[in-house]
């Protein structure tokens, strides 16, 4: 049987020796001096029953034991001021400061037990009782114990002090399972103080950080648009290597569904997750909003394994190294995320599933890989490309007659392909040549390479529209490339230590360009001229679209779309990478600069921006790092991202800044504007009395308040209280062509609340616009 929670048993097993010794000596302080009243032994002359007092004495079958009382029963032991106990009937009276403590730990307190050894039964009066792991505990007149489980009436629980605790739990009636740590109450009023905030008809608790069966801890929240929201998840885990979770959920103004989520882990250790989601929206919810999905669902997978050929099929080679890697995503509408949970944000409308299995060894590489892009910013997807299945194999870099001389090989054939659309099946060839040197005492690392490119493509479902025709007869659905360039390398690694600094400095300098290029087909010469021509003919978001009137596809074939990485260019790119380090390899300083110089660009060697990363520590607690891009070409700043984070204490800051420009060159001047300007920021500090936190996001460009929440919370040992305010940009997919995205206004207040060792709980009321 394996288990899905991993623990420390080297931790547990510390702390269990440390109770048992602590128990140990108080038996022993008690028992040094005392009378011994009563002894039985097991079959293998283990002490299975003690009786010992300062004073013992006796009449007929009772004995009665006082004055610094003990009993041990098996693992349990009793401390009390007096014991009387009938040998002939087992029946055990306790009473005055009893102690109980059961596996090494203290477990109860009372004032009056009637113990019946034979039947499993204690009549306990009055009744307390404490788990040593958790810190709960609970509290009544009178308690009844039959075998393992406890049964009390008008109980109070709490994971706080006894004295006045800050929250509690009052119960009618209740029962505490002590092997499987649960605690059952009927009728629950929990109390912050005095204040009663919550009520059950039942509730089930669990002390123990095991997997349990049962219900979970509820969510739940208020909406003015939706309803009452309630999600109730019901834990199934009837074995170690299974467990399962159902979330029945219903929102009283829109609908009702449900979550499904199973984790498996074999004998491997590999494991399987999977996930399904259904949620039904009334009429009349899904007529106000115009949405376009009535019934929402959808279901997930993952799975991921190492050396899989070895764990199930026997195969044992130790240069064999294998992998297999799931992880799919299906859902036909945004909220099929966002009904996780309460809370749930989503800010983006596409996902990509990925899968691959690969083989390798020293020397080469075998796989095969699939991606399923998911764009639900567009009304369906039936034209979102997809790269399923893709074959891979790579040769690794390795010499070739002697150590200088290098060569690796990579293979790659790709099938894309959607529903409605062109695809198409393409085979590519890599092989790069190379010789790499070090010269001057390996100061300077010289590298002279030689790439061969070959690539075939085919066109799949074609269409006589989709491509121009060259020779006005046919449309063309093949194409073959042949090309060839030559790459030189020139790069230094040096480092210098300055006492309490280390600098080190990295520099790379290649310069590539081609010799040789054949092509036919769609990836002939005039091609590229006569795609651009009729794609400018479209506004580019035209492009894509389906006429479902004459099933027409405005959509033309691209070779740059598949070629940018197989033609080679006359190009230069410069690196030049620092580093400085502190005491004890404490990283102070970054700058990592990168520029590309096209020669084979008609209008400017440098129309690409220059990259700068930069980061650095000045403060302890302090990082700020960011990007930068600059345009030679227009004298301006191309792209900006930066952000400063700080930690100290409990404070916790975060202020980040992100402008991208948008260039246009209409050949009389060069136009410059700013097409994402952004500013976000968050905070949130423990003053000690209370806690702050507060977070906001800006859209200069558009003078629009982003995303923003205000909150404040206070943290008291055993009890937490917060209070939100949220407001959020929520987008909802629609029915409207012209508007498949729309975005809503989300606000809502959320008071949350932590019951230590229980569970964390909130109510939501949310204000949707």
């Amino acid at each position: 049987m394996i288990d899905l929670t991993k623990q420390s048993l080297f931790l547990c097993g510390s702390k269990k020796l440390f109770r048992v010794i602590i128990i140990f000596i108080i038996f022993a302080i008690f028992a040094y001096g005392s009378q011994t009243a009563v002894q039985k032994f097991d079959k293998n002359n283990n002490k299975i029953f003690e009786l010992l007092a300062d004073k013992v004495s006796g009449e007929g079958s009772v004995v009665v034991a006082s004055g610094n009382a003990v009993l041990l029963n098996y693992d349990v032991y009793i401390l009390a001021d007096r014991i009387s106990y009938d040998t002939k009937n087992r029946i055990a009276t306790i009473d005055g400061h009893i102690k109980i403590y059961k596996g090494g730990s203290f477990f109860a307190r009372a004032e009056h037990i009637v113990l019946k050894m034979n039947e499993k039964y204690e009549a306990i009066e009055p009744f307390y009782m404490q788990d040593s792991v958790s810190g709960m505990w609970i509290s009544s007149h009178i308690a009844q114990k039959n075998d393992k489980k406890y049964s009390f009436k008008n109980a109070t629980i709490s994971g706080c002090g006894i004295e006045n605790p800050i929250w509690h739990i009052d119960a009618t009636s209740g029962s505490y399972n002590s092997d499987g740590s649960y605690l059952s109450l009927w009728n629950p009023k929990i109390y912050i103080g005095d204040v009663p905030v919550l009520y059950f008809p039942y509730l089930f608790l669990s002390t123990s950080n095991k997997r349990t069966t049962g219900l979970l801890y509820p969510e739940f929240a208020a909406s003015n648009i939706e309803g009452f929201i309630y999600m109730q998840p019901f834990y199934l885990a009837l074995q170690d290597f299974w467990d399962m979770t159902f979330t029945p959920q219903i929102r009283t103004n829109r609908g009702y569904g449900g979550n499904f989520e199973a984790r498996f882990i074999d004998k491997e250790q590999d494991k399987f997750i999977f996930n399904t989601r259904f949620f039904h929206n009334n009429a009349f919810y899904y007529e106000k909003y115009n949405l376009r999905n009535r019934n929402i669902f959808g279901f997930e997978f993952s799975h991921s394994s190492r050396n899989p050929l070895k764990k199930y099929f026997g195969l044992h080679h130790a240069s064999i190294d294998n992998g297999l890697y799931l992880d799919f995503l299906y859902m036909n509408d945004l909220d099929y995320v966002r009904f996780e949970n309460i809370n749930k944000i989503i800010t983006d409308g596409t996902h990509v599933s990925r899968g691959n299995y690969y083989i390798q060894t020293q020397d080469h590489y075998y796989g095969i890989n699939f991606k399923y892009f998911l764009n639900l910013n567009k009304i369906n997807n039936n034209m979102t490309f997809q790269s399923l299945p893709n074959l891979q194999y790579h040769k690794y870099l390795n010499s070739l007659f002697y150590k200088n001389l290098l060569y690796s090989i990579d293979y790659e054939l790709k099938n894309t392909t959607r529903d409605l659309g062109y695809g198409y099946i393409q085979n590519s060839l890599n092989v790069p040549i190379g010789l790499q040197f070090s010269l001057f005492k390996k100061y300077i690392s010289l590298g002279i390479w030689n790439n061969f490119y070959a690539s075939n493509l085919a066109i799949t479902n074609a269409s006589a529209n989709y491509i121009p025709d060259l020779d006005k007869k046919s449309t063309r659905k093949f194409g073959n490339l042949l090309s060839a360039g030559y790459s030189i390398y020139l790069n230094t690694d040096l480092a210098k230590d300055y006492d309490k600094v280390f600098h080190t400095v990295q520099f790379e300098m290649a310069f590539s360009a081609p010799y040789f290029q054949l092509s036919n087909g769609l990836f002939d010469s005039q091609m590229y001229a006569l795609t651009s021509q009729a794609r400018n003919q479209y506004q580019r978001d035209d492009l894509d679209r389906y006429f479902i009137d004459n099933h027409y596809y405005n959509d033309i074939w691209d070779p740059l779309s598949v070629t940018s990485s197989m033609i080679f260019t006359k190009r230069m790119d410069l690196k030049l990478t620092q580093y400085f380090y502190g005491l004890g390899g404490k990283e102070l300083f970054y700058w990592k600069m990168s520029q590309i110089l096209n020669f084979d660009d008609p209008i400017s060697i440098a129309r690409i921006p220059m990259e700068n990363k930069i980061g650095f520590s000045p403060l302890e607690g302090l990082d700020i790092y960011g990007s930068i891009f600059y345009s030679f070409y227009y004298n301006s700043l191309d792209e900006i991202a930066l952000n400063a984070n700080y930690k100290h204490n409990y404070l916790l800051a975060n202020l980040s800044y992100y402008i991208k420009r948008k260039f246009n060159d209409n050949g009389i001047n060069k136009i410059i504007e700013n097409s994402a300007n952004y500013l976000k920021g968050a905070v949130s500090n423990d003053f000690g009395y209370f806690g702050l936190s507060a977070s906001v996001g800006y859209d200069i460009k558009n003078n629009v308040l982003l995303d923003w929440d205000v909150g404040i919370f206070k943290n008291i040992r055993c009890f937490g209280i917060g209070l939100k305010f949220v407001n959020q940009r929520r987008p909802i997919l629609t029915n409207d062509p012209g508007n498949p995205l729309e975005v809503l206004k989300n606000t809502y207040i959320k008071l949350e609340l932590n019951f230590v060792p229980l569970t964390n709980t909130g109510l939501t009321y949310r204000v949707v616009k």
